[in-house]
């Protein structure tokens, strides 16, 4: 299975949507935040594994181009000065009993990525959002919800009974399957992928902690898992 270093970042701040913020000292009102619905329009996600196999590292799909500018904008349309930043994905053999086919394990430059952007705040800062998007398996859907069920089932301990650390969504978002873990990634698992959404915001409109992260976990990153099921290769 892929491994790679998670950093936990605490969404900060924000308010609610239909909150207007004035600018000290300059006499001009902070926009209220806008949040829109999916809308996907990007290419689709269409790995073809072979069976009872993973997809070759050489061909997983690019993380930075899975989420456009303009299906950020549908769910933010305020959002602006996209930046995105690759996430290396290492990707380990499925069943260490077996030799792995030949390419399918190895480092993966860009099976994930941060994408960073402005939304309104009081306070200028260029980039005060970001969404990540990780590929954590591209193979056989068999072999992808095995794999999803190991990970939930050690997302489930950890989590103990605390609803924010783990809570089994089902297919409630669009996939096969999602499971929220450490409040504000959702790990989620259809058809050849299996793949996790996380990401924060600063922005005015948000909320303030700890609401914040709940706010842009349920107002963005679901949409975003919405976004990437509706045009990934059937469910398994």
């Amino acid at each position: 299975m892929p491994t790679m270093n998670r950093s936990r970042i605490p969404l900060a701040a924000a308010a609610v949507a239909s909150a207007t913020v004035a600018l000290i000292g300059c006499g001009t009102d902070v926009p209220p935040l806008e949040f829109g619905a999916a809308k996907p329009s990007g290419a689709r996600l269409d790995a073809q594994p072979p069976q009872g196999s993973s997809v070759p590292v050489a061909q997983w799909p690019d993380a930075c181009e899975a989420l456009s500018d303009e299906e950020i904008r549908a769910i933010l349309p305020q959002a602006e000065d996209f930046e995105r930043e690759p996430i290396k994905v290492t990707v380990l053999n499925f069943n260490p009993l077996a030799e792995s086919d030949p390419g399918t394990t190895g480092d993966v430059p860009k099976g994930g990525c941060k994408t960073a952007f402005g939304l309104p705040a009081e306070y200028e800062s260029e980039h005060n959002s970001n969404v990540r998007i990780v590929f954590q398996s591209v193979a056989d859907p068999a072999l992808v919800a095995k794999g999803y069920a190991k990970d939930q089932e050690y997302a489930a301990k950890n989590g103990g009974q605390d609803p924010e650390k783990y809570r089994d969504l089902g297919a409630s978002l669009g996939p096969t399957g999602c499971f929220l873990e450490d409040d504000d990634q959702l790990v989620c698992h259809q058809g050849p992928y299996e793949f996790e959404v996380s990401g924060s915001s600063t922005a005015d409109g948000v909320g303030e902690y700890p609401e914040a992260d709940k706010n842009w976990r349920e107002k963005v990153l679901t949409e975003v898992v919405r976004t990437l099921s509706a045009r990934m290769a059937g469910r398994a």
